[in-house]
């Protein structure tokens, strides 16, 4: 009893110790920065919009200091979050750059029945489309943390290893872009058919499947939830 108790002192004390940086993480991290501060501007000089910088950056630079700087293992909510995060904000950035929905109408209707005016002063001072998109950002962080937090539930709970399967689907999508790039390189770049669009999206679906059980038999993660396992062995 006294040996378990001492033993689980000393793993509280190490869970509770925070990590220090070395110095080539350190070193790591000034040169992310820097690469950053670059890309920034210029992506300043070919009038970027702000928030496909913080997205695409973002997107890129958190598996980077999680994985390759920190070492930290990567799990369900991130597998499923980067992804989701990405794709749900550009289809909402077009969707609000067409005007075909706008995030903001409720508040501006809002505004103007308390203030009483017909026009939009905030819209008219281009006010409105900024923050338009920068509510698509947050829309789309909201709907990639849910779906994360969701993801991260059933692989602590049931036990499925979701990240092995995300993590296999990215190597099918490699493999699907790259059997695109050789399909445009043999019959032409322009997609002009029905059917050669519709065949390539079916390719995507089944490398992404293909490549999801690949990863369930091959990279597998090392731990998963200790309650769904349990489950399973009860």
């Amino acid at each position: 009893m006294a040996e378990a108790r001492i033993r689980g002192t000393r793993m509280k004390t190490q869970v509770m110790s925070p990590k220090r940086l070395s110095i080539g993480q350190m070193m790591m991290l000034v040169a992310l920065t820097a690469v950053n501060l670059a890309v920034t501007l210029s992506a300043l000089e070919l009038d970027v919009g702000p928030q496909v910088l913080v997205v695409l950056l973002g997107s890129i630079d958190f598996p980077i200091v999680w994985k390759l700087i920190l070492r930290r293992p990567l799990r369900a909510f991130h597998y499923t979050f980067l992804p989701i995060f990405v794709v749900s904000f550009f289809v909402l950035a077009v969707l609000v750059v067409t005007e075909r929905i706008h995030p903001l109408g409720l508040l501006v209707r809002l505004y103007q029945h308390l203030a009483g005016e017909e026009t939009n002063s905030i819209a008219l001072a281009g006010f409105l489309r900024v923050g338009e998109i920068w509510m698509a950002c947050f829309l789309s962080f909201t709907l990639a943390c849910a779906t994360g937090l969701l993801a991260a539930w059933f692989e602590r709970r049931r036990g499925w290893d979701i990240a092995a399967f995300l993590r296999g689907s990215f190597f099918g999508f490699g493999a699907a872009n790259l059997l695109a790039m050789i399909d445009g390189a043999v019959w032409g770049w322009e997609v002009e058919s029905r059917g050669r669009a519709i065949g390539r999206l079916v390719l995507l679906g089944v490398c992404l499947i293909v490549g999801g059980l690949v990863g369930l038999s091959r990279l597998r993660s090392s731990t998963v939830g200790s309650e769904g396992i349990r489950s399973h062995q009860e």
